[in-house]
């Protein structure tokens, strides 16, 4: 297989939301990195809690190598008998003698009481030992994790753990068994291991064909979540637009406290303009806290928000600079046509701004007699051009941040569909791995 359309499909998921990604990634990391990890047949020794797991490990190992005991589930964690890259497939090392010829046997928790760990131990895994017993077989949490090896279309074999009974007493029960499972007892193990280690012998033997297989069935699972991942991935643009509907409704709503602007407005410009623009951000967090707080019931939908805003850009100041400008310059324009004494002109230049900012404040002798009638007009139109530099000031923030609530903004659902194709069509990772043992 060439592992490229898998790093291909890595690159497009990983730049998705994790808790949407992670149902494909999990079982994508195979196909990128199980070539370096030896050519041992990685086989898992999976099952119900009681059914004997533990107990033909240390059988075959002839001493215990992991723990067995009277309380379930005993196994809590994974043990990894045999080398294999820590990094690959992690768990506690069994120490003690040499697994069977080219194998690795992984010892798994209960099926039903650590799915998630035993799910994550089923994608990287070449082989399933399915270990069932005579008094669990066909209940409701074997058929739950039976149907979780055979979704990923994992290489199978059953084995009937009937402990320190004589195995030749349950001959009779292969039918039933069959019947409820599916498929036939390939080994019934007691307290002599040999049958399963003949088992594992020929499947070792095999190996090379039942990692192309396994392969194969690798690349189909992961296509088929990588396009339940894109039916999500389209599902959430839409709630999307909903989410940037009421970011819009907040950021409108968002205003600079005038009586904030007010207390400013004896300042020199320069002050006065960086206290400005902190404000403009203020409020532009401000909506953003109060969108956070209406989507916080959807874990992706908050941690859409969250990451949208930590990653804001600043407020442009520019806009606040050219109101600034303006609004001497109209305010000098309308007067030109005098001849006012510099001193008068540079107290408009100075005060206009004020006087915008702060509708409160009181004009200057010199300013009341350089407009005159013009004054009140002026100072309301200039201080609702404040209010579109503000605006506009926290356009480009307020875009980005809009940017950043769409989840197919960087990865469409169609790229994603389209690289699950390719891994799909990309064949086996046998001729990297092993061929079949002579």
């Amino acid at each position: 297989m060439d592992r490229q359309p898998a790093r291909h499909l890595h690159d497009l998921l990983v730049a998705l939301d994790a808790i949407v990604a992670i149902p494909a990634l999990q079982p994508l990391e195979r196909l990128i990195t199980r070539p370096g990890s030896g050519d041992a047949l990685i086989t898992a020794i999976v099952g119900t809690s009681g059914v004997g797991k533990s107990a033909i490990v240390n059988a075959l190992a002839g001493t215990e190598v992991v723990t067995v005991g009277p309380l379930r589930p005993t196994t809590t964690d994974v043990a990894v008998w045999g080398d294999v890259d820590a990094g690959y497939l992690p768990g506690t090392r069994v120490l003690g003698p040499e697994p069977p010829h080219h194998m690795v046997l992984v010892d798994t928790p209960a099926g039903e009481h650590e799915p998630g760990t035993v799910a994550t131990v089923l994608d990287r895994v070449d082989s399933v030992a399915f270990v069932v017993s005579p008094e669990r077989y066909a209940d409701a949490t074997t058929a739950t994790l039976l149907a979780t090896i055979r979704d990923r279309g994992i290489p199978m074999s059953v084995v009937l753990s009937v402990g320190a009974r004589d195995p030749s007493g349950f001959e009779g029960l292969a039918g039933d068994v069959n019947v409820k499972l599916g498929m036939p007892i390939d080994v019934t193990v007691g307290e002599d291991a040999n049958p399963l280690r003949l088992l594992f012998d020929e499947m070792a033997r095999n190996r090379g064909h039942i990692i192309e297989q396994r392969d194969r069935a690798a690349a189909a699972y992961c296509a088929r979540q990588v396009r339940e991942v894109a039916d999500v991935l389209e599902q959430r643009t839409v709630e999307s637009q909903f989410v940037a509907g009421k970011a819009d409704e907040a950021f409108a709503r968002a205003r600079v406290d005038r009586r904030q602007l007010a207390a400013i407005a004896d300042e020199e410009w320069e002050v006065a303009a960086s206290a400005i623009v902190s404000m403009a951000a203020e409020a532009t967090d401000r909506a953003i806290g109060e969108l956070a707080a209406g989507v916080a019931q959807d874990e992706v939908f908050s941690r859409t928000v969250a990451v949208a805003a930590s990653a804001l850009p600043s407020i442009d100041q520019s806009p606040i600079d050219d109101w600034h400008r303006a609004t001497t310059d109209i305010a000098l324009a309308s007067i030109k046509r005098q001849r006012l004494h510099p001193l008068r002109s540079r107290a408009v230049r100075g005060d206009m701004w004020r006087l915008s900012v702060d509708l409160d404040r009181r004009p200057t002798g010199r300013v009341r007699k350089a407009l005159r009638d013009r004054l009140p007009d002026l100072r309301f139109d200039r201080n609702s051009a404040l209010t579109v530099a503000l605006r506009d000031a926290g356009s480009a923030r307020i875009a980005a941040f809009r940017t950043d609530l769409d989840p197919s903004r960087r990865v469409s659902a169609a790229d994603l569909r389209a690289a699950a194709d390719a891994v799909s069509a990309g064949g086996s990772l046998t001729g990297e791995v092993a061929g079949d043992a002579a």
